[in-house]
């Protein structure tokens, strides 16, 4: 499957949040795409940094944890973006794989619970 073309085949994202998910990204690229290791880099960077703040949030049981994971979609948004993917095509691809995985794996314990 093609992901950096959108093929019309599910619409995952309404197109308000696309839009302000491709604004946000233009201004990150502004703002960080001269840095060292360029915008991918900077992004991944930033991912590190988000997951460590999301654990150490939620360890703590301070619920801002749940803000700083919405900042890491934005951040997941962004890098597909940055590689020209279609995030409509990309969430669809990855909600059949994640369906089909976790069906797999329930079918699989069932069947081994019957044993």
């Amino acid at each position: 499957m093609d992901l950096k073309v959108n093929q019309g085949k599910q619409k995952v994202i309404c197109d308000e949040a696309l839009r302000r998910i491709e604004e946000i990204h233009q201004l990150s690229r502004q703002y960080n795409g001269k840095v060292s290791g360029g915008h991918q880099g900077k992004l991944l960077e930033l991912m590190r940094h988000h997951i460590d703040e999301i654990e150490e949030l939620a360890q703590a049981g301070n619920q801002h944890f749940l803000i700083e994971t919405g900042d890491l979609l934005v951040l997941c948004f962004e890098l597909l973006l940055e590689n020209k993917a279609d995030v409509n095509d990309v969430l669809g691809e990855c909600f059949g794989r994640y369906e089909r995985k976790l069906n797999s794996l329930l079918l699989r314990r069932a069947t081994l619970a019957q044993d």
